[in-house]
């Protein structure tokens, strides 16, 4: 069972590499503005998922805050 997990692992990793590689292939592929503006819409979601993640960690604290008062 153990041999089963570590294999898996690293099937997925194997396979993780193979993709990761073919997305630079394909980057640099791509126009220097197309570039710019697939990092630019990835920067937004990144920074949509942090500031959705910081408003429900304030939500909860305010929460156990009111619990304990």
């Amino acid at each position: 069972m153990l041999f089963k997990f570590l294999f898996k692992k690293k099937k997925k990793k194997l396979q993780e590499q193979s993709e990761q590689k073919f997305d630079m292939n394909n980057w640099m592929n791509l126009t220097k503005e197309e570039r710019l503006e697939i990092d630019f819409n990835e920067k937004n979601k990144i920074m949509r998922k942090k500031a959705a993640l910081l408003k429900s960690i304030r939500e909860e604290y305010i929460k156990i805050k009111k619990k304990n008062n």
